[in-house]
């Protein structure tokens, strides 16, 4: 019997796309088809929530300037084929999947970030609006933090990664962790640039309202935590404190620390301590 007869369909094609995915640089290696990074995931690309992904792109694109060689474009636009930019990292819009996901760079060699749009909005919306003690936060400023967090696993040579598996509650430090609090200061610090160059009027703008988002973030999620976990946060509960799953910190935390990272006051370090103490082994 014939190798390629005895290998499952799937991991044929599997293979055939990692090939194809690794001989990148050789012209002609590959069909088109078989380079795209959407179907070399198995994903399936949509046009829902491209207005959405536009603006997020163009107000991380004007704060990357200051500080970043990298660009954001969207996906479903061609390239310049006559003059490739190594620096331009592609944004799709993935149709929903089982589970779902936000936002990704899928893989190590794909120079491109993964969107799910009704995926964003719904995280958003647990921590945007509601109760009415909530501050409104602007989508599109969010997933702009969120877009310049993914370009920060680009630059730091990392895809992210989402442990989908059940989302135990744990204090341990692991390396996808460490990956993204990298990510998120790399954002954050793009940020702080964005807001020093006030000869870039759009940047500085821009960058403005993204860290506004981000602070109003952190005020919601407190928010959720006092309000609709009484006596939670005095008794340091281990589901508000604690890291859900092995591939990302607190998210809480994580909104914290980014905010400590760009104000850099008294205030923002208390804040993070206070949330620290909580996670340490003397709270348990």
């Amino acid at each position: 019997m014939p190798f390629r007869a005895s290998v499952p369909a799937k991991l044929t094609k599997w293979a055939a796309v990692f090939v194809c995915i690794s001989l990148l640089a050789m012209p002609g290696a590959c069909n088109a088809k078989a380079l795209d990074p959407v179907t070399a995931s198995g994903r399936t690309e949509t046009k829902s929530g491209r207005p959405l992904i536009s603006q997020a792109i163009a107000i991380a694109n004007a704060i990357l300037a200051a500080s970043s060689p990298y660009k954001l474009r969207e996906g479903w636009t061609p390239a310049d084929k006559d003059r490739p930019a190594t620096n331009e990292l592609a944004v799709y819009l993935i149709a929903p999947t089982s589970p779902p996901f936000v936002i990704q760079v899928p893989f190590k060699s794909c120079r491109c970030v993964f969107v799910q749009e009704p995926a964003f909005r719904k995280s958003l919306s647990a921590y945007s609006g509601k109760p009415k003690q909530m501050l409104r936060i602007e989508p599109s400023h969010m997933l702009a933090f969120m877009l310049l967090h993914e370009v920060g696993h680009v630059e730091n040579g990392n895809p992210g990664a989402y442990d989908d598996r059940a989302a135990d509650l744990n204090l341990t430090e692991t390396e996808q962790k460490a990956r993204e609090r990298a990510a998120d200061a790399f954002a954050a610090r793009a940020l702080v640039a964005a807001s020093k160059d006030t000869k870039s009027t759009p940047g500085f703008l821009d960058a403005m309202n993204v860290q506004l988002a981000v602070t109003n973030a952190s005020w919601n999620l407190a928010a959720v935590r006092l309000l609709d976990h009484f006596g939670g946060s005095s008794l340091c509960a281990k589901d508000l404190f604690a890291d859900r799953g092995l591939s990302h910190p607190n998210y809480e935390l994580r909104v914290l620390t980014v905010n400590d990272i760009i104000a850099n006051t008294p205030t923002s370090h208390e804040l993070v301590s206070q949330f620290e103490n909580c996670r340490a082994p003397a709270s348990r």
